[in-house]
């Protein structure tokens, strides 16, 4: 399995290589998703999949495993331990989570690539941050059903911390907006593939990056800046996890962007091959 070690952690990667990916000023162009809170790379791998059947020659295409999800873990914990000791940040983890997916670039594509960020949920804050924290080679960025405010409360913090499973199979419940068990098994076994100190904390993290006004520091920075970095929203009504005008709101704050709202069931329908969602890729990447 491909693995880097960076920081005492080994971060697992799946790293498509183009056999043609300089544009025309001799620059390699990669693409990296980054998946959402309690996800894995297992949760991008169909759009990574259509990218690369797609544009597959002209693009590098990279899907990491966050910190401490799925497999990528410490150097030297058991993967099929769910109850991990480990130190994950207290404050300002979407940072901290940009940071390793920027190590993870750097060490597998070629100085100065051009890079193009798309991000579901979670990973759409992760993204806004990377822009924020390393913008010079950045492209294009698209984010999928993710804003600044996911109306995470503390009681469903708390909630998670004192009864996970029941917790986490009601979010997913409207994350899904089905009650059908088979579904709803899958998708606990998704999550589950992580350690439920990590999910947790992903909440807390994402809940933290609207509410301490980080995602407004970022999106200045960005405007005055980089206001050629072209942001691309996509959404849908009937989400029930992340709300419509937070990412009208948002779009409206960045200079360089627009959105795009497409006929997704839930909040996950967008990354399992929802047609309408590759149809928007291709407009992205084209654009």
């Amino acid at each position: 399995m491909p693995y880097k070690e960076l920081n005492k952690i080994r971060i697992f990667y799946i790293f498509h290589k183009a056999s043609v990916a300089k544009d025309k000023d001799g620059k390699n162009r990669c693409i990296v998703l980054i998946h959402g809170a309690g996800g894995n790379h297992l949760s991008m791998l169909s759009i990574f999949n259509y990218i690369k059947k797609n544009f597959g020659k002209t693009f590098n295409i990279l899907v990491p495993d966050l910190p401490f999800h799925f497999r990528s873990l410490p150097a030297a914990a058991d993967p099929d331990d769910n109850k991990l000791n480990f130190i994950m940040p207290e404050n300002d983890g979407i940072s901290f989570y940009a940071k390793y997916i920027n190590s993870i670039a750097e060490e597998l594509m070629e100085k100065d690539a051009k890079i193009t960020l798309i991000g579901h949920s979670m990973g759409a804050q992760a993204c806004l941050k990377y822009a924020a924290l390393f913008p010079y080679n950045i492209e294009k960025i698209m984010l999928i059903a993710g804003c600044h405010d996911t109306g995470i409360s503390d009681s469903f913090i708390r909630s998670l911390e004192n009864s996970f499973d029941r917790t986490i199979t009601l979010f997913l419940k409207d994350a899904l907006g089905s009650r059908d068990k088979n579904i709803l098994k899958k998708a606990l076994a998704d999550i589950k593939r992580t350690p439920d100190s990590a999910v947790i904390n992903d909440f807390k993290y994402s809940q933290d990056y609207g509410k301490s006004q980080n995602y407004e520091k970022d999106v200045t920075f960005i405007n005055e800046n980089f206001k050629k970095i072209f942001f691309y929203f996509v959404y849908s009504e009937k989400d029930l996890i992340i709300k419509e005008k937070c990412i009208q709101d948002l779009s409206k704050k960045i200079i360089n962007s627009v959105i795009h709202n497409i006929p997704a069931k839930n909040h996950i329908d967008f990354l399992y091959g929802n047609y309408c969602m590759e149809k928007e890729i291709d407009k992205f990447l084209l654009t």
